[in-house]
Formats: structure tokens, C-alpha cells, sequence
């Protein structure tokens, strides 16, 4: 298992309002392919996440089991989002999103457990490093995201 945690100056609710919208979720979570289409439950418990292909699905044709990036693990909306995300090379990974409320801003800790053999094999050696720095990036995109544009004094 891999963990980081990052201290940002914003609060824990303009941190979990970015993972709310289904539309930033590409842009924070780092390694998945662009475009996604979240279900429309995101990001309830058992959601899934995946390729946005441009077709639409009908029926019971409505989730391509080939085109399933991620599927939300647990949710809770005032502090945690863990999903079960399909690893680049094969296997699957399980991401933990905490924050938590601190002094001056929130602290956000990322964690990543492979759930596969061939998600264990990307771990181990020097993989571990670049798991590190994928889930180093996951929280300072989500700081970045959730850090209010500054408004300009005419």
C-alpha cells in the first residue's frame, strides 16, 4: 500500500464539491483516459465510471464491461471517496480519497492498494516510487481544483 497526504489552504467542502462533479474527475485522478461518462448516481456507492465512446448506450447495452474505468467502493460525502480504478497496464487498483479538516485548510490523504496480481507487480520494486507520485498528484490536483480563482479589484 502506497500513501501520501497533502495540506491545502482550502476547506474540506471545496475539496469534496470537485469530487462531487463528475465532470473534474478526469482532470484530478490521475491516469485515466479522456473523455469519461460517470453513472448518474456519481458518486454514490456502486457507480461506475467509464470511456465515453460518443455513442449512446440503450438498454441493457447501458455499461460495456471493456470501457469501465473506475466503480466508486464507498462514499461519504463529508470526507471520503474510495474507488476501485483500472491500472494502464492491467489489473485494478483501489484509491482512497480522505480529507480532513485542519487549521487554515484541509489535509488530503491519497492511498493506492493494487487488488490484483497484475496490479501487485506495478508496486513492487521501483513501481512503489511512481505510485507515490501518482497519488502525490491526485492530492495537489484536488488543492489546485478546489483553490478559489482570484477575483480581480477594479
Amino acid at each position: 500500500m502506497v500513501m501520501v497526504w497533502r495540506f491545502g489552504a482550502v476547506s474540506v467542502d471545496a475539496v469534496m464539491a470537485v469530487i462531487r462533479d463528475p465532470a473534474t474527475f478526469a482532470d484530478w485522478m490521475v491516469a485515466v483516459p479522456s473523455p469519461l461518462k460517470a453513472g448518474p448516481s456519481w458518486p454514490e456507492t456502486g457507480c461506475v465510471v467509464q470511456r465515453d465512446t460518443g455513442r449512446e448506450m440503450r438498454g441493457r447495452h447501458m455499461q460495456n464491461r471493456g470501457l469501465i474505468v473506475a466503480i466508486v467502493d464507498r462514499w461519504r460525502p463529508d470526507r471520503e471517496l474510495t474507488v476501485r480504478l483500472r491500472s494502464g497496464l492491467g489489473g485494478w487498483v483501489q484509491i482512497a480519497v480522505r480529507v480532513q479538516p485542519r487549521p487554515g485548510g484541509s489535509l488530503i490523504e491519497v492511498s493506492a492498494e493494487p487488488i490484483t496480481a497484475a496490479a501487485r507487480l506495478r508496486y513492487a520494486g521501483t513501481g512503489r516510487n511512481a505510485a507515490e507520485q501518482r497519488c502525490a498528484l491526485v492530492a495537489e490536483r484536488l488543492i489546485t481544483l478546489a483553490t478559489p480563482e482570484p477575483v480581480d479589484d477594479f
